[in-house]
């Protein structure tokens, strides 16, 4: 078997995979049965076309990102707060320890994700993610690779630099939060009512992706809306509410204008920035104290 083939094979025996096909096929159906909104069947073909393009991607830049993401680690030393202390053990243990660790994951994920939206270089690349004007189960694949790229520097690495966790030895429980994901961007019907503090859930996360002014950067937290409720960014999701999605005046129709995307953004803010420097003048420019904004 040539190393090309056994690459193949290990992707599409994946967890990652495996996973997004399961949910693809799972949650896709609750979306046909108790849809939120209507969605064009050509959307969908256009967010799986991106969805499995892109999961290849991914699995190529994965190696390259994991060895970089451990060598940074060794060399600034692993977990100040060793969480092992608490004794996990067992079956009980390890869903304790995958809620715990997913609990300080999502702490990390919230800020990284409110500097993808108060940064305008960050948002570029987060650009796609939210350009989705049919947010459905595959909405959660649509996410431009440098996604995964700014995740170890801003989550992974400071989450194993503060703390130490105890190993997960149940793999497939591992895997709840990120299947969890999935669901949250459903095209579906779904709250915890009075409950929606307790955990993300369609229509919570529904309105992160909202049009609505009054929803503009609130509910940022993947899991747990504690997050959002301890930094004021929290909006709890009304009965028979499910706003439409996306972003005002984008819309991406192609693989390559996916990939395009940010790229397309930062030519444009460094034009604007150029022609504010011209109109300036020279005069202003050679003022220490003049600053263009």
């Amino acid at each position: 078997m040539t190393l090309l083939s056994l690459w193949v094979l290990q992707f599409l025996l994946s967890d990652a995979f495996l996973l997004m096909c399961l949910m693809f096929l799972i949650i896709g159906l609750l979306e046909l049965v108790i849809p939120a909104h209507k969605i064009p069947t050509r959307h969908y073909r256009f967010n799986l076309a991106y969805a499995f393009v892109n999961v290849v991607a991914v699995a190529a830049v994965t190696p390259l990102i994991s060895a970089a993401a451990a060598y940074a680690i060794q060399d600034i030393g692993l977990g100040l707060a060793d969480l092992r202390v608490l004794g996990f053990d067992g079956a009980v243990g390890a869903l304790v320890a995958v809620l715990v660790g997913t609990l300080i994951f999502d702490f990390f994920q919230y800020w990284e994700h409110r500097l993808a939206h108060g940064s305008k270089i960050l948002w570029q690349e987060h650009l796609l993610h939210h350009s989705d004007e049919y947010m459905n189960v595959t909405t959660t694949a649509r996410q431009h690779l440098f996604d995964n790229l700014l995740l170890p520097v801003f989550v992974t690495i400071p989450m194993a630099v503060l703390f130490r966790l105890p190993p997960v030895n149940i793999a497939m429980l591992s895997l709840i939060p990120y299947a969890w994901q999935y669901l949250t961007h459903a095209n579906i019907k779904l709250g915890f009512g009075p409950l929606w503090w307790l955990l993300a859930s369609p229509n919570y996360h529904r309105i992160h992706h909202s049009l609505e002014p009054n929803h503009i950067d609130k509910n940022f937290a993947a899991w747990f809306p504690i997050w959002d409720i301890a930094f004021g960014t929290a909006v709890a999701p009304r009965r028979g509410e499910y706003p439409a999605t996306g972003v005002a005046g984008v819309s991406v129709q192609t693989l390559t204008h996916a990939y395009l995307l940010p790229f397309i953004g930062w030519k444009s803010m460094l034009r604007a920035r150029l022609l504010s420097r011209r109109a300036t003048g020279p005069s202003q420019l050679s003022n220490p104290r003049a600053t263009d904004t």
